[in-house]
C-alpha cells in the first residue's frame, strides 16, 4: 500500500469522513481541526508503527496529504 493510501486509512480511522483525492488540497476543507489532529497522530502512530513525541508534532504538517507525507518520512515512515 502506498504512503498516501496509508495516511488516508489512518485519517479515516481517526474520524475524518472524507479524505481529499488531491494530495495538495487543504485538509482543513475536509474537517481537519485541532481535535482531529490529535486523534490522527494516534492513528498515524499505529499505522506506521511510530512514536511521535510532542516536540515532533507540528500543526503545519497537517496542511495537506503532501505535508503529512513529508513529515512522516522525516519521522521514519516508509
Amino acid at each position: 500500500m502506498e504512503l498516501n493510501e496509508r495516511i488516508g486509512k489512518a485519517l479515516r480511522a481517526a474520524g475524518m469522513e472524507d479524505v481529499p483525492r488531491s494530495t495538495s488540497e487543504p485538509l482543513a476543507a475536509y474537517g481537519m481541526d485541532s481535535l482531529l489532529m490529535v486523534l490522527s497522530v494516534a492513528a498515524l502512530e499505529k499505522e506506521f508503527s511510530l512514536r511521535i513525541s510532542g516536540h515532533e508534532f507540528s500543526e503545519s504538517s497537517f496542511e495537506s496529504l503532501d505535508t503529512l507525507a513529508r513529515w512522516l518520512r522525516r519521522l521514519g515512515a516508509t
